[in-house]
């Protein structure tokens, strides 16, 4: 499996994959697929092309089929944190290590931001095998925000998560 950082030439890919993942698995993303930006092509283009940004995705057959996004803070008081977001694998891949893969590759990244000391994530609590996997790749839970989701009338908690850079 190769494991690639997207260019904004990517955002259609990533466009397809997003919608997948909003409709598949709603309970695991914030965003709603009628307000996601995620979902506009011209701004994911736009974001592939900043620093501070980046997504690690597979491709496979001209489609991509596993995705992590990686997002520095933007504020001064919080450019020393960084978020991963948006981890998803397509269904008939699951089980084969893509989501280690895409995560280990934007841990990676997150080294070469310098003065980067802490990632973050969350994570639906209803997922306790991604739960597992954030923890065998070092982070640890800080925190949960209960009925921090609300799909189809259902709150979901949330699990916050972060992993030190040294």
């Amino acid at each position: 499996m190769n494991v690639e950082r997207l260019v904004p030439d990517d955002a259609p890919l990533f466009v397809a994959l997003r919608r997948e993942m909003l409709l598949d698995t709603p309970h695991a993303f914030g965003a709603d697929p009628a307000t996601d930006r995620g979902s506009d092509e011209a701004n994911v283009r736009a974001q592939l092309g900043r620093d501070g940004y980046a997504i690690f995705a597979v491709r496979e057959g001209g489609r991509l089929v596993a995705s992590a996004g990686l997002k520095r803070e933007e504020s001064p008081k919080a450019a020393h944190l960084a978020v991963i977001w948006g981890v998803y694998v397509t269904p008939s891949r699951r089980k084969k290590g893509l989501a280690r893969a895409v995560v280990n590759a934007a841990i990676r990244h997150a080294h070469t931001w310098p003065d980067l000391l802490s990632l973050r994530l969350s994570v639906n609590a209803a997922s306790p095998h991604a739960q597992g996997l954030y923890e065998s790749l070092g982070f640890r839970v800080y925190g949960k925000d209960p009925g921090a989701l609300r799909v189809a009338g259902v709150l979901y908690d949330e699990v916050m998560m972060y992993r030190p850079m040294t």
